[in-house]
């Protein structure tokens, strides 16, 4: 299954490559959450069902725009076609294509998939067997360097956000949830920390699915706003703020 996962993200960075850079933006519909839906988002969407379609691919799917497609299958691809649109439309080159493969809930995730849409990086995992970044083990805990924290600082971040800030040598916004989770799992930061004030922009499951996985299988560790282990089931109603640690250690210095 992986090879599939491999083969969509890459379907999905042709797709975007091939639409004009001055149309990305560009309105066309909205999405199965309510949102407006971008062409990018579009593009790339389709060049997931088409890759489903055309290679016979055993899973029904839950992406952003189209919600879930039931295709007749157990297992169910979990994606999020452009995580980062926000970034891609502005320029700015940070965004990803975030798929994972499983049943039953976020816990239930056991393929998963993230690739960066502008270096091309590949982050992999597959539950039990570890992660990988671009065909290299990857290690979530860096003892003995900067504390550096992700965190969403925007205007619906919760006020406890600043009093964690300090706790912390660096600090970023990156704005593409899955490579942030990524971020975490490689060792290139501590900790990630998302926590708005208003629920409907917190992180859903097809923005985290892969992510998630990836993170635990590299020995890290993803918990909900009650400090509990993150779970959530395979729908993109609800919605989670979240935090995701490289060690204990940074998991209290969230508390």
């Amino acid at each position: 299954m992986n090879r599939h996962l491999l083969n969509m993200a890459n379907a999905v960075r042709s797709a975007v490559s091939a639409v004009p850079r001055g149309e990305w933006g560009r309105e066309v519909g909205t999405g199965a959450s309510g949102s407006a839906t971008s062409l990018i988002d579009r593009a790339a969407e389709d060049a997931i069902v088409r890759y489903l379609d055309e290679n016979h691919v055993g899973l029904s799917l839950l992406s952003e725009e189209v919600g879930f497609v039931d295709r007749g299958f157990p297992d169910i691809l979990v994606a999020d076609p452009l995580d980062g649109t926000h970034n891609a439309c502005a320029g700015i080159p940070y965004y990803s294509v975030s798929l994972a493969a499983g049943r039953g809930s976020l816990s239930g995730m056991a393929e998963g998939l993230v690739m960066n849409l502008v270096t091309g990086d590949v982050f992999r995992a597959s539950r039990g067997r570890g992660a990988t970044l671009n065909g290299e083990p990857i290690h979530a805990a860096k003892p003995g360097r900067d504390r550096l924290l992700i965190a969403y600082t925007g205007a619906a971040a919760v006020p406890r956000t600043y009093d964690i800030l300090p706790r912390f040598r660096r600090t970023r916004c990156l704005g593409s949830t899955a490579l942030e989770l990524c971020a975490v799992a490689c060792g290139q930061a501590d900790a990630f920390f998302v926590n708005y004030s208003d629920l409907r922009k917190s992180p859903r499951i097809v923005d985290i699915a892969a992510g998630v996985l990836i993170l635990r299988e590299a020995g890290g560790e993803a918990y909900d706003e009650n400090d509990e282990i993150l779970d959530m089931p395979l729908s993109l109603d609800e919605r989670r703020n979240m935090c995701a640690v490289d060690s204990e250690e940074a998991r209290v210095m969230l508390r």
